[in-house]
């Protein structure tokens, strides 16, 4: 859409901490940051986030828009009011699923917005080709744009920062946002020393989120309990900085996190363990065949995927996708 209607004419609310990463990407476009809170501290979090939002919301109710669209299809009520502020010709987003499990006032504001404002809400796809919730943004942007989205055009992009000077070292992301997704250490750590026989000299970095630090630091004493060494732990960086060190490393390792999608993004050589819980709606997908996501069989047990994913298994991937790389490389 940037594209088309050019970016200096885009309007991008996004939440705080992703900020610098949309204006990296969208340097002529305007940035809203939304301050929101994830946890209760002391104060109701509702009330905390409303109270935090108002100057964003404030900026919002000033805009008119030729169209608002909403890139998220599991709304909160307050993504919901965010959607709703700008006056626009046209409002167009996918069906909310969050209200196949109602709350009283999720159902209530949203409810309300489509008596009165009339959107345009496209029904949420079946599972496809690609993940669902790429494809719910193909179907928001043909309604825009009134033609065709093709994968090429649709499948997420990321352009780094500066010029991409190749570190080759290894960059493993171990956490996601939930322990229920992370795959554990002494697995990392074997599946490791598995591959360093066949590049011994590979350095690998480990990195994580700022909130993170702590368990980063106790995953690096683990690995290299078991006999891991050459590790270097990478400071936490601001998400344009990020993108940069994902740019450049020769392979990343990571979980069903951000930092697989921004592999993805940059066509970066990636292994990817799932935990199969999102498996059709976030993942899998690859630009350039240089990512290999390890998504456990439907028929697997719930939670027996990282016995399933063995050392030996992840190793043969990262092998894979090196092999890959090299031959890319080449030609």
């Amino acid at each position: 859409m940037a594209r088309e209607f050019g970016e200096k004419n885009l309007v991008l609310a996004v939440r705080a901490d992703v900020a610098p990463l949309a204006r990296s990407q969208f340097p002529a476009a305007e940035i809203i940051p939304l301050p929101l809170r994830e946890k209760r501290r002391l104060v109701n979090l509702a009330t905390v986030n409303v109270i935090n939002c108002l100057p964003a919301w404030l900026r919002l109710l000033t805009l008119r828009a030729d169209a608002a669209i909403c890139l998220r299809s599991m709304r909160a009520y307050l993504h919901t009011i965010t959607f709703y502020l700008p006056r626009a010709k046209r409002r167009i987003a996918c069906e909310n699923l969050l209200l196949t499990t109602p709350r009283i006032r999720r159902t209530a504001v949203e409810n309300f917005v489509l008596s009165n404002l009339k959107p345009t809400l496209i029904p949420y796809p079946a599972k496809g080709r690609i993940p669902t919730d790429i494809e719910a943004n193909r179907l928001v942007a043909e309604e825009v744009l009134q033609r065709r989205v093709s994968d090429e055009e649709i499948l997420p992009t990321l352009i780094t920062p500066r010029e991409i000077f190749s570190k080759n070292h290894w960059l493993l992301c171990p956490f996601s946002s939930s322990t229920s997704r992370d795959y554990p250490a002494e697995s990392w750590a074997e599946a490791l020393l598995l591959l360093l026989r066949h590049y011994p000299d590979a350095a690998i970095h480990i990195a994580a989120a700022p909130n993170q630090a702590e368990r980063l630091h106790t995953f690096a004493r683990a690995i290299e309990a078991i006999g891991l060494k050459n590790i270097t732990i990478d400071p936490p960086l601001l998400l344009p900085d990020f993108i940069q060190n994902i740019a450049e490393a020769g392979l990343v390792l990571t979980v069903d996190t951000g930092t697989a999608h921004m592999a993805c993004a940059l066509g970066s050589p990636a292994v990817i363990i799932c935990s199969g819980n999102q498996t059709g709606v976030w993942v899998p997908y690859s630009k350039n065949g240089l990512q290999k996501w390890l998504t456990p069989p439907d028929e697997l047990p719930r939670g027996a995927w990282r016995k399933y994913f063995t050392p030996q298994k992840v190793a043969e991937s990262m092998l894979e996708i090196l092999a890959k790389k090299n031959c890319a490389s080449r030609n």
